[in-house]
């Protein structure tokens, strides 16, 4: 579960998005710029989390006996911030105004994104309750065997496909 502090800064956000948004739908540029924004803070908080992950196996000495639990902790902790992660981008996503031309497609990636936020959820439980490198196992091919993740992908490759064809400049990273 995110901490109040994070829950804050990310109500925070989605009230100041949300503000942003009221002042009506922009080009189709513009649209393609936030989006590219977005999903660009998205690859930057990713990064961070995977080389604090590598930094943290590092860490670990595993000649001791608590080294399994260091790596649960560190898993679990990942886990978590990638969800948080996620969940921000997903709320940048629903303030969006898309252009008409790319509506359908957004609403479409709005959707894979919440369904993603719904595996995590879903999974809150079992992420938690991981005892052992089994659960870890157990855990990623729980998510992975969702799809959720590669449908999410899909749709925002689709939105960079249609800039693409809009002869808008962006680099999704997706």
């Amino acid at each position: 579960m995110p901490s109040r502090a994070r829950r804050r800064v990310i109500l925070m956000l989605v009230v100041g998005l949300m503000a942003s948004a009221c002042d009506g739908g922009g080009s189709t540029a513009e649209y393609f710029s936030e989006l590219e924004a977005a999903t660009g803070r998205l690859d930057t908080e990713l990064d961070a989390v995977e080389a604090e992950f590598n930094a943290g196996l590092l860490d670990i000495d595993f000649q001791v006996a608590s080294a399994e639990a260091q790596l649960i902790d560190l898993f679990q902790s990942s886990i978590t911030r990638t969800a948080d992660s996620f969940a921000v981008l997903v709320a940048e996503l629903r303030v969006l105004e898309p252009p008409p031309e790319a509506a359908d497609s957004h609403a479409a990636t709005v959707e894979a994104g919440e369904r993603v936020l719904s595996a995590y959820a879903e999974r809150s439980e079992q992420l938690a309750a991981i005892i052992d490198l089994t659960g870890i196992d157990e855990y990623a091919q729980s998510i992975a065997s969702a799809g959720v993740r590669a449908r999410f992908l899909e749709s925002c490759q689709e939105l960079q496909v249609l800039a693409d064809r809009e002869e808008v400049s962006v680099d999704l990273g997706c």
